[in-house]
């Protein structure tokens, strides 16, 4: 009887050894952002190699496909509608925004993806100079996310950028996945200063 009661004792104290590490592990561990990235990016009206597509309203559109992935382990995701901006840079000097999307709100189960694949109306998107052979525009997406953890169910704000290149056919350039990082972190401020110095020099040398 003393040899039973002396397991059951070692197999409750690892349990509740057990059960206090699961619980530490959810309240404690913070979760990772979603990571947003451009997989796909088409602007018809910057098909140079299609001139109606400059002229006609009908083709004022971008075409995008974002992946929304949640890479956390044990913690789904709880989104906010996912709002995402589109802006154009013909060049240094001038940004504005030509399109706006907004996803509805959902649930995420962890280390699963979302693509979202959409064609857009856009507006003022025109050649700046058809012998520049790329464009830029910028896309930033805003949301609020929130995590299954008892500890970070409250939503928190998510606002993240990136810059997307595209050629003379309105594709992106280079044809690869672009991630989108936090806006106003250090790196993001080295990515703009890349792409003023590269818009600049393609300025310059054509």
């Amino acid at each position: 009887m003393a040899c039973n009661a002396n397991c059951w004792c070692v197999v409750i104290s690892i349990s509740v050894i057990i059960t206090a590490v699961v619980v530490v592990c959810v309240y404690f561990t913070t979760p990772s952002d979603p990571v947003f990235t451009i997989k796909d990016f088409y602007v018809s009206a910057l098909n140079l190699s299609d001139i109606s597509s400059t002229n006609t309203a009908v083709n004022q559109t971008i075409f995008f496909d974002m992946k929304l992935h949640n890479k956390n382990k044990a913690m789904g995701a709880y989104y906010d509608p996912v709002k995402i901006i589109f802006s154009y840079i013909p060049n240094i000097k001038l940004t504005f925004v030509v399109a706006e999307y907004t996803v509805p709100k959902f649930y995420q189960h962890q280390q699963k993806s979302k693509h979202v694949i959409e064609t857009v109306a856009s507006r003022g998107v025109v050649p700046y100079n058809r012998e520049i052979t790329s464009s830029v525009f910028k896309v930033e997406v805003i949301t609020k996310v929130g995590f299954t953890s008892p500890a970070y169910r409250k939503k928190g704000t998510v606002d993240v950028v990136a810059n997307v290149r595209v050629d003379q056919t309105g594709v992106i350039n280079p044809k690869k996945g672009i991630k989108l990082f936090e806006s106003g972190v250090g790196g993001l401020g080295l990515q703009i200063g890349l792409l003023i110095l590269s818009t600049a020099t393609i300025l310059v040398v054509t």
